[in-house]
């Protein structure tokens, strides 16, 4: 299944594309008021901005996330990184202590990489039902630092035998 960002998943999308419109329009409508040549460099510069802002954004909203049978495949800014289900030890939901938003994540031991994936996605319930059907999956509560987490569940042995202690 495909998982990708759209407006109605992702409602402040609307907000940017709705500043990405008002940009040129605000200098088409200041370009009455200004000399001709100033009201062009005006609509030039805000043209420009525009396609600069929508240049930066255009990786960003071509991520999206595909699981199939053999594992999640993250496409971020046009990059691709692939985790094979038997690869991912650690997986779940975590909400952020400020704003209380939830994030699912993945964590695969052999990278020691951890992805986060906001829920701004589609389909994010079933995201989160596939990950607990394939993955040890868990709820973190709000407060407590994932960092930790792993760190003593999948690095203090390591730490241990590399200080020359036992296992």
């Amino acid at each position: 299944m495909t998982h990708d960002m759209t407006i109605r998943s992702n409602p402040r999308l609307l907000v940017f594309f709705c500043i990405l419109a008002l940009i040129p329009f605000g200098a088409f409508m200041l370009y009455p008021r200004l000399s001709p040549i100033i009201g062009s460099v005006v609509i030039g510069v805000s043209v420009f901005i525009d396609y600069k802002l929508y240049r930066f954004a255009q990786p960003y909203l071509k991520t999206k996330i595909v699981t199939d049978e053999s594992g999640v495949t993250v496409f971020l800014a046009g990059q691709e990184e692939t985790f094979p289900w038997e690869e991912i030890v650690f997986s779940g939901k975590i909400f952020v202590q400020k704003s209380g938003k939830p994030f699912i994540f993945l964590y695969h031991l052999g990278k020691d990489r951890v992805i986060t994936i906001p829920y701004e996605y589609t389909n994010m319930k079933s995201l989160e039902q596939t990950l607990t059907e394939k993955t040890p999956f868990e709820t973190i509560p709000p407060g407590v630092d994932l960092r930790k987490i792993i760190i003593e569940r999948y690095h203090s042995n390591k730490d241990k035998t590399e200080s020359g202690g036992e296992l």
